[in-house]
C-alpha cells in the first residue's frame, strides 16, 4: 500500500480540498467532504469515498479505514496534522476525512418511491440532517428541497444525517414543480394553522409527501398553490404555538409509519 503526505497549507489540492467547506466550492467541485470516524466509515461502507484524508498523528488508529481506502483503490493522503485541522469543520478534529462525490440525482423524482418528504425553505442545518436521519430510520424513500434550503451535504448537516445522507436520495430543484410532477401520485401534506388534523387524515393516492416548512414562515406560497396540497395540522394542547421543524417532520412521517398510510 502507499499513500501520498502532504505537509503544506499551500498545496493545490489542499487549496481545493478546503473550498468544500463552502457551498460554491461543493457545488463547483462536485465533491463533499464526510468528516469523522463516523461519517467517513459511513462513506466507505457506502463505496462513496473518492478519496481518504487521514491526518498524521492519528494513522494508527485509522488504519482500518485506511485499508479500505485502498481495497477499494482509493487515494489515501497523509495530512500533516496542522493541514488537517485547517480542513476540518469540528471543534475537535478526529483526524479523517472521505472526499465523497454529490449524487447526481437531478430533480425527477423516480418511478415508485412513494414515501418522501420535502423541505420548503429549512435554514437550519441541524433540521436538514435530522429530517435525513429521521427517513432513513423510517425507511421512507427520498428528500426533495428546494434552493433555499440548507445544504443537506454541508459539514454541520452530515454530522446530524448521521450517515443517512448516503443511503436517501436528495432532489433538489424548484419545490412547487418537484411536487407538481407528484401530485397525481401522491397525497402531499403540508403544515398549516387552518389545516385539518393530521391524525384525521385520508389517504386517496399510492404516494405520500410530507412537506416541512421554514423554521419562521412556514410553508411558502408557492408550496400552497400547488394542486392537490392537503393543508394539516398536529395537535397543539399545551401552551407551546409550534414544534422544531425538524420534530413536527418526525411526528408526521412515523405516523405514516405507524399508520402504514
Amino acid at each position: 500500500m502507499t499513500e501520498t503526505y502532504i505537509s503544506s497549507l499551500q498545496n493545490q489540492q489542499v487549496k481545493a480540498w478546503r473550498a468544500l467547506k463552502e457551498a460554491k466550492g461543493r457545488a463547483a467541485q462536485r465533491l463533499f467532504l464526510a468528516e469523522g470516524d463516523h461519517m467517513a466509515g459511513e462513506a466507505l461502507t457506502a463505496r462513496a469515498a473518492k478519496a481518504l484524508l487521514v491526518g498524521e498523528s492519528a494513522c494508527e488508529r485509522f488504519a482500518g479505514h485506511m485499508q479500505a481506502a485502498h481495497d477499494q483503490r482509493r487515494s489515501v493522503y497523509i495530512m500533516a496534522d496542522h493541514v488537517m485541522e485547517a480542513l476540518c469543520d469540528a471543534r475537535t478534529p478526529q483526524g479523517i476525512i472521505a472526499v465523497c462525490g454529490l449524487p447526481d440525482t437531478g430533480t425527477r423524482v423516480p418511478d415508485g418511491k412513494l414515501k418522501l418528504a420535502a423541505l420548503d425553505g429549512v435554514q437550519d442545518p441541524g433540521n436538514v440532517g435530522t429530517v435525513l436521519r429521521t427517513l432513513d430510520a423510517a425507511g421512507f424513500d427520498a428528500l426533495l428541497t428546494d434552493r433555499r434550503t440548507a445544504d443537506p451535504y454541508g459539514p454541520k448537516a452530515l454530522r446530524a444525517s448521521m450517515g443517512a445522507v448516503f443511503r436517501v436520495p436528495v432532489y433538489s430543484g424548484s419545490l412547487p414543480e418537484m411536487l407538481e410532477a407528484i401530485s397525481h401520485t401522491h397525497d402531499l401534506y403540508a403544515g398549516a394553522l387552518d389545516g385539518k388534523p393530521f391524525f384525521e387524515r385520508e389517504r386517496s393516492r399510492p404516494g405520500v409527501c410530507v412537506i416541512i416548512g421554514n423554521e419562521g414562515a412556514g410553508i411558502s406560497p408557492a408550496v400552497y398553490a400547488v394542486s392537490g396540497i392537503r393543508r394539516v395540522k398536529l395537535p397543539m394542547v399545551g401552551g407551546a404555538e409550534s414544534l422544531n421543524a425538524s420534530v413536527a417532520g418526525a411526528i408526521m412521517i412515523y405516523d405514516i409509519v405507524r399508520c402504514g398510510k
